[in-house]
């Protein structure tokens, strides 16, 4: 190698340096406060889709139960609705099933 080849290496090696140093830095200021920007916007998406799938896990909790409540006062409205459970209540309020079937009093109309 010839000693300009070397030297234009060294030069090639120094501008590359002074882009990561101080002046290249300071030239570069928009860009690292842009950079910086989205690093904060990714962190705060990031912690917001934390808090929200925490919030989605509470209210399936919460739906779950809601559910078992429904289902379980179903279970009891259709269990005290039956015909056994309202015969007993009315046996203690003194009324008893009917004997006979129920029928339909017709009025008889003279010409």
């Amino acid at each position: 190698m010839t000693e300009a080849n070397v030297r234009d290496r060294i030069n090639a090696i120094k501008e590359r340096f002074d882009n990561i140093s101080y002046r290249g830095v300071v030239l570069n200021v928009p860009y690292l406060i842009f950079l910086a920007l989205l690093a904060v916007m990714y962190i705060s998406n990031s912690n917001k889709g934390l808090s929200l799938a925490r919030e989605i896990e509470k209210k399936k909790k919460e739906l779950k139960e809601v559910r078992w409540r429904y289902k379980d006062a179903q279970a009891s409205l259709i269990y005290y609705t039956s015909e056994r459970q309202i015969s007993e209540q009315a046996k203690s309020l003194g009324i008893a099933p009917l004997s006979k079937p129920a029928f339909e009093i017709k009025a008889v109309e003279k010409k």
